[in-house]
């Protein structure tokens, strides 16, 4: 509801005139340690609350990994597709 499906920052709150987060793809998140999302998901940081109570640890984790997915994806190049699916995709586009 805050950063977007992609992490832009341009969810739904933003849209309801709450304030900005900051997209997951600027330079200083996507250097970030992993244990600062952690760390943020659990005691919250400026206008975002704390989340400790609703998610359980194990979930938070999982965000985590899906905030880094999400970085990786959106800097993804032709040569980070693993050559057999880079020939599948291809062969699809024939």
């Amino acid at each position: 509801p805050c950063h977007d499906r992609v992490g832009n920052g341009n969810g739904m709150i933003v849209r309801r005139g709450f304030r900005q987060p900051p997209s997951f793809h600027i330079d200083r998140l996507r250097q970030a340690p992993a244990g600062h999302f952690y760390d943020v998901i659990t005691n919250g940081l400026g206008a975002m609350s704390d989340y400790s109570t609703q998610v359980p640890v194990h979930d938070r984790w999982a965000i985590v990994a899906y905030i880094r997915a999400l970085q990786l994806s959106q800097r993804a190049t032709p040569a980070d597709v693993p050559p057999k699916v880079w020939r599948e995709f291809q062969d699809a586009a024939k």
